[in-house]
């Protein structure tokens, strides 16, 4: 462990340093004399910084290692040099030496048997008499219960095969490899400096006499501490932010926040995922922690053992969660002993020997999940199950003994048949939520069967199943339905989906037979068609549709929409759209970049009268079947047109419009402006325009560079202040005299 210091002084602290200084000064050279000039400086400078290099050398002379709490029972005195060893092992129970050294080491100068001072009793009686006073202090702190905190910074480095041992015979501590990690995981701090109350931890004994003790170890920290009201409770509201790493780390501190650090309310759950925690470590967590609640001991070693101790000693446990290991049948057996369960997760494990029937029996278990699991048949009997998740499991048949389950997930569980799959759904008549995504064996007749039983089912995720077509299914209360890449999907699955008239979310991805959508659905609010390859023609009716996804259908030719919350519509790379009919109130955005073959018919239905009255912002790039456009709008304000080069046409009466990107538009001939809310306009672009109107009372810059063939200009800006017309030979001084006649004089 690295430890660095950073000290700051008052001018009574300044004193006592001075005197401090002199006689370790004059304690270094009677003590170290037989120590080379270099080699006596190196050694001051590890004593102050607490450097590792120093300590070997430090050492040689025979210096003898004095633990500060049995100095403080026995009444002996460390001298500089002992001091200075301890502080150099850089561990927290030295920063406290040098706040009282100069006072012990006088009075154990002449009679003791330890390292003294000689010729400097005056100075060692004022450190005796400051020692005095700060001790005085720190009692009568300690009655008042005022915490200490102590300003320190640490640099550790934690290596992960550290070992520790300690003994609270002798008081003594010893590093294995000279390590200050207590266990290889940091995690495990509580589980060795816990064990035994009276025995002092190395880590945590200089915090540990903040108000304890006798008084001479408090007044050794005088020259570090800063003083503030710490209370345990606020404390416990602090480390209530913190997670196991950071209060194990804490918990190095001092004795107060080892002692807050391991209250139970922060060890609720015990996390050891993906953790290398043996058995005994393990049983040690929870022989200390009994009251836990959340155990995670997923990708642990043999999940099976650990998990028989934590239903055998935590009574109070509700959520478990394992996996990555093989789990035996003894396990489920005794899960029934574990009575306060009320969340079990099993992910990707080997239940069983995998040729009987795994049984979960449990009378409070509310969630259940087994998950990517392998096993052969499994039964589930829990009277308040609420949720069970089978997903990805190889489970050949489930039975199902759960009378309130309301959401069950059997997704991409490929050997369930389709008689285990109704069996299963068909036991749970309060079913809400059903994902059989994946199951390729589903059949119609299996889902005619569950909408009678469970009539209450919302959500159904029937994806990626071949051999369903929804025909003759009737599923009025659902609310979502997906379903992704249903070959048997067509035309015709419409008129059963349009019976379920609470629908809100509809998915269509690669339906790959679909033809035509027609739905008249009241409370539809999303729909996603995408890489329907033969779908052509969209027909959608609903006041509460506010999303439509349709994307890489090559077909698509027709769309009609009416809604009253849709603000946003893009249609991108439609080639084959030709006719777009839309009723949108609210509708904002429109996007129809790159529909190819759209036509000037296009400009009815984003003018007034059109159904977008709110429109805002039309996209309508690279549609280059488009030869005579023009918009008649009082709310659009932004408008692109860049790419279209059939354009030769183009009529804006806009009194709104701001924006108007017209790149690409080479072959304009024709362009009247009359009125627009632009403040800008540049069509040096259209070389080939030769009649321009504009009528635009904000516009201040308008650029005609380059439009050589134009010979008809009416120009209409008062406020204009910039006209560039050069390389316009063809227009006559009257147009300009006219449009200069309007501009402002200044």
């Amino acid at each position: 462990m690295k430890i660095w210091c950073c000290l700051c002084f008052n001018e009574e602290e300044e004193d006592r340093e001075v005197m401090k200084e002199g006689i370790f000064g004059r304690e270094n050279q009677g003590n170290l004399g037989n120590i080379g000039n270099e080699e006596s400086e190196d050694l001051q400078l590890g004593l102050s910084l607490g450097r590792r290099e120093n300590v070997r050398s430090f050492g040689e002379i025979g210096t003898d290692f004095v633990d500060l709490e049995e100095e403080e029972r026995d009444g002996g005195v460390v001298g500089g040099i002992s001091a200075g060893w301890q502080f150099v092992m850089g561990s927290s129970w030295a920063f406290d030496q040098y706040g009282s050294t100069s006072g012990q080491a006088s009075g154990g100068g002449g009679s003791g048997g330890e390292v003294g001072f000689e010729g400097e009793s005056s100075v060692a009686a004022a450190a005796g008499a400051t020692a005095a006073v700060e001790r005085e202090e720190c009692d009568h702190d300690s009655h008042h219960k005022r915490p200490k905190v102590y300003k320190r910074e640490y640099a550790t480095e934690l290596p992960s095969d550290a070992g520790y041992s300690n003994s609270c015979a002798d008081g003594s501590y010893n590093y294995n490899r000279g390590s200050s990690v207590l266990y290889k995981r940091e995690i495990f701090y509580h589980t060795s400096t816990l064990n035994d109350v009276g025995c002092d931890n190395p880590l945590g004994s200089s915090g540990g006499r903040d108000d304890e003790g006798d008084g001479s170890g408090t007044s050794k920290m005088e020259d570090l501490e800063v003083r503030m009201d710490l209370t345990d409770d606020l404390l416990h509201m602090v480390f209530s932010f913190l997670d196991h790493i950071d209060l194990c780390r804490g918990a190095m501190v001092c004795r107060q926040w080892r002692s807050a650090s391991a209250h139970e309310d922060f060890w609720r759950c015990l996390n050891f995922e993906n953790r290398n925690i043996s058995a005994e470590q393990f049983e040690d967590m929870c022989r200390r922690y009994p009251n836990a609640t959340e155990v995670n001991i997923f990708g642990a070693p043999a999940i099976h053992l650990l998990v028989m101790k934590a239903v055998s000693s935590l009574r109070n446990l509700e959520v478990l969660t394992l996996g990555k290991g093989q789990l035996g049948d003894t396990f489920f057996h005794a899960l029934a002993d574990c009575c306060m369960l009320k969340n079990l997760v099993i992910n990707d494990a080997i239940l069983g020997s995998g040729i009987q029937e795994i049984p979960i029996f449990h009378d409070r278990l509310h969630h259940l999940q087994i998950t990517k699991c392998r096993v052969l048949r499994i039964s589930v009997r829990c009277p308040q199950l609420e949720t069970l998740s089978l997903k990805r499991s190889n489970m050949a048949h489930a039975v199902l003994n759960c009378p309130l389950l309301h959401d069950l997930d059997i997704g991409s569980c490929h050997k369930l048949s389709d008689a285990a799959i109704r069996s299963a759904a068909i036991s749970c008549p309060l079913l809400e939520s059903l994902d059989m995504s994946n199951c390729s064996c589903v059949s119609d007749e299996t889902l005619r069967e569950i909408a009678l039983t469970c009539i209450n089912l919302h959500i159904l995720n029937a994806s990626y199943c071949p051999n369903i077509s929804l025909e003759s299914v009737r599923l009025p209360m659902l609310t979502v339905l997906k379903l992704h890449s249903c070959e048997g999907i067509t035309s015709a699955s419409m008129a059963a989906i349009s019976h379920s008239y609470m629908l809100e979310v509809l998915e269509l991805d690669n339906c790959s037979l679909l033809t035509s959508v027609s739905l008249d659905l009241p409370r539809l609010k999303n729909i996603r068609l995408v890489h329907c390859r033969k779908f052509g023609d969209l027909n959608l009716r609903s006041i509460m549709l506010s999303s439509i996804t349709v994307s890489n259908c090559p077909a698509l030719h027709r769309i009609n929409i009416t809604s009253n919350l849709l603000q946003k519509l893009v249609l991108q790379k439609q080639e084959n759209l030709t006719a777009l009919a839309l009723q949108c109130q609210y509708l904002r955005e429109v996007d129809l970049t790159d529909c190819e073959s759209l036509t000037n018919s296009i400009c009815e239905v984003f003018s007034d009268g059109g159904g977008c009255p709110m429109l805002k912002s039309l996209v309508i790039d690279n549609c280059e079947k488009l030869t005579a456009v023009g918009f008649c709008s009082t709310s659009l304000v932004n408008l692109s047109l860049v790419g279209c080069r059939g354009i030769k046409s183009l009529e804006l009466t806009c009194p709104n419009l701001e924006q108007v990107h017209l790149d690409g538009c080479d072959h304009l001939e024709r362009a009247l402006f009359c009125p627009v809310g632009l403040q800008s306009l540049n069509l040096g672009i259209c070389p080939k325009l030769n009649v321009l109107h504009i009528k635009a009372p904000l516009m201040l810059l308008l650029e005609l560079k380059g439009c050589g063939v134009l010979s008809e200009a009416s120009i209409d800006c008062p406020r204009l202040t910039s006209l560039d017309a050069s390389f316009c030979s063809q227009l006559k001084d009257d147009c300009l005299s006219a449009t200069t006649w309007f501009m402002p004089s200044d």
